[in-house]
């Protein structure tokens, strides 16, 4: 019976593996990732892979090098075994050669991250049914990171046929560790004066090649591990360096002072500063982890003109604390992934300010680029840990609203056939941008598509807070509509920074992966149209609703002699569309898509 089972077992993993390797350039045959902690504080780093390359494209683009990012000031890097089985079976041993080390592409014109390395191996004797096998291990010097943690995807690139995650851990430690989108458990077993967790997998799908998949990668399989607990210990250790005193020196404060005696308004003050550090002092794009968070002074940075993400939002709140803002750093990192109670940095991949006004409260900001509103509203999602100094604060989650577009606009066309009216527009969350109409209205011209608003005068701010906006403005187009055999043709004008800004134009039948959309959206558009008395409409009478897990979509069109009404209202009501549900969303967004329920098309009368 045994044996019975195994032959099945046997069968079906080959049809797995046939089934991958229909369409797959490659397989990994074998991957093992094993993460070890010393009995020391140091921790390790092992990988071994066995790749079967399929087709030429799997060695001449995909596979036929691998990188591998280390500091050499706290890492280690030990190439424990690296050759080729070609497809004769005969084994090319990878020649010293075919080990360089380069300084990785994030870490150029960085002057505090030039001395990385990254490890090219190129691989040789490569071919068509060739087999790659490569083994390494990264060693780190304890307090490389805050404690032991780890951040696993269960895919790669191409079908993995056998996967192991090993981790290993003194056996007077517990391991604190949560599997995401499986329901595989670890053996436990110990060895010598080790406990060590084993997860195997078997015919792991390779992962999607699909848009719109979100930053993270929230709907791939992974497993995260720690054995820090709670959220002061790994705050305590990343800010318990000078850099987190936010000392300012005299040549910072005179600038500070420069830039404050321009400006009359807190709000002006806090976006001309934000504006200069953004734009004059160099981002250096490489992970703050490469250097294990350690940051330089904001005096430092400011010397030299650089930071990286962390050290310019440290920078920036310095010279924001100095100007009498009071602005607390922040890591920023997905909600669906964090625990409280067993903390993983590795999850944590981005640092904002929050800054309290008093003229508007809280607001959300990058060091590292400027945005149209708050950046809570479009990281909503996330969670934020405020990051000072010998205090331990609570993680804060963003208050939740609607992000609305409302449109109610009245647009008459004269006998030129350019059209004119009025938009009353509201627009809340993250398709507020009340940034930008604080530091200049006119910038608001290139959120209305058609090009229909002429000047700055024509925008009329009715009210304009973090939360919401409330505006009057004059459309007016300078250009006639033309003539297309006999019939013309316009389409309705919509914000730009709503579901326009996501260009979504097309999407497949299917769908492997779930779907992350940038946030939940309501979009509505309210239009009367009037022609002249000499033109009479096509478009035909219509009303359509769709309604289902994912939200709803509605589109009325009410002709009547020379005048149409177009009612279209969007609203997507969760962030992460589910393949379950992908089939329904795909509809409604081909409705809500479809230009001949958003164009007015008439003719002159006969």
């Amino acid at each position: 019976m045994k044996k019975n089972c195994l032959i099945i077992l046997s069968l079906f993993f080959a049809h797995f593996l046939f089934s991958q390797n229909e369409n797959a350039d490659a397989i990994f045959e074998k991957f093992i990732k094993e993460f070890t902690l010393e009995a020391d504080g140091s921790t390790s780093y092992r990988e071994y892979k066995q790749l079967k390359l399929i087709t030429q494209f799997s060695f001449n683009r995909l596979y036929g090098e691998t990188f591998i990012i280390y500091n050499p000031e706290f890492q280690n890097l030990k190439i424990n075994d690296a050759y080729t089985v070609m497809a004769d079976g005969s084994k090319v041993i990878t020649p010293p050669n075919a080990f360089n080390e380069v300084l990785p592409r994030d870490a150029a014109f960085s002057a505090t991250a030039n001395h990385m390395k990254e490890m090219v191996v190129t691989h040789t004797a490569t071919e068509m049914g060739a087999t790659i096998f490569l083994d390494y291990t990264l060693t780190s010097a304890k307090g490389y990171l805050p404690g032991f943690m780890g951040n696993v995807l269960i895919q790669e690139s191409s079908p993995i046929a056998e996967l192991e995650v090993i981790v290993r851990i003194p056996s007077d430690q517990e391991l604190n560790h949560r599997m995401i989108g499986l329901r595989t458990g670890p053996e436990i077993k110990i060895e010598a004066n080790q406990k060590v967790y084993v997860w195997k997998f078997n015919g792991v799908q390779a992962s999607p090649k699909e848009p719109l998949q979100g930053k993270y990668q929230l709907s791939a399989p992974r497993l995260l591990f720690t054995t820090v607990i709670g959220v002061a210990e790994t705050i305590n250790w990343l800010t318990n360096q000078q850099a987190f005193e936010l000392q300012i020196n005299d040549e910072m404060k005179a600038w500070t002072d420069n830039l404050r005696s321009k400006q009359t308004e807190e709000i002006e003050t806090l976006m001309t500063i934000q504006k200069a550090v953004v734009e004059n002092i160099v981002f250096e794009r490489y992970n703050p982890e490469w250097l294990a968070y350690r940051a330089r002074t904001p005096e430092e940075i400011w010397k030299s003109n650089g930071g990286n993400k962390l050290e310019k939002t440290l920078l920036l709140a310095t010279l924001l604390k100095y100007a009498n803002f009071n602005a607390t750093p922040a890591i920023v990192g997905p909600k669906s992934l964090f625990d409280e109670k067993a903390i993983n940095l590795t999850i944590f991949d981005d640092f904002v300010l929050i800054v309290n006004t008093k003229s508007f409260g809280t607001i959300y900001m990058s060091a590292v680029e400027i945005s149209n509103q708050s950046l809570e509203y479009s990281l909503a999602q996330n969670i934020f840990i405020p990051l000072s100094k010998g205090i331990s604060r609570a993680p804060v989650e963003p208050v939740k609203m609607d992000n609305k577009i409302n449109i109610k606009g009245t647009i008459s066309f004269n006998e030129e056939l350019k059209p004119s009216g009025i938009m009353e527009v509201e627009l809340t969350g993250a398709n507020n941008p009340f940034l930008l109409l604080q530091n200049d209205k006119g910038k608001f011209k290139s959120l209305i598509s058609n090009k229909m608003i002429k000047d700055d005068d024509a925008i009329s701010i009715k009210n304009s807070n973090v939360a919401k906006s409330e505006l009057l403005v004059k459309v007016e187009s300078t250009e006639s509509i033309s003539d297309n055999n006999g019939y013309y043709s316009w389409q309705l004008p919509v914000i730009t920074g709503g579901f326009e800004k996501w260009r979504i134009a097309y999407l497949d039948k299917t769908r492997q992966s779930n779907l992350f959309l940038p946030y939940p959206i309501v979009e509505k558009y309210s239009y009367t149209i009037t022609l002249p008395l000499d033109y009479t409409l096509i478009n035909k009478r219509f009303n359509e609703r769709l309604k289902n897990n994912v939200g709803t979509v509605s589109v009325e069109i009410k002709p009547k002699g020379n005048q149409i009404e177009i009612n279209r209202e969007l609203k997507l009501n969760t962030q992460m569309i589910y393949q379950i549900d992908y089939n329904e969303f795909r509809n409604m967004i081909n409705f809500w898509l479809d230009k001949n329920l958003s164009t007015v098309v008439f003719k002159k009368k006969d």
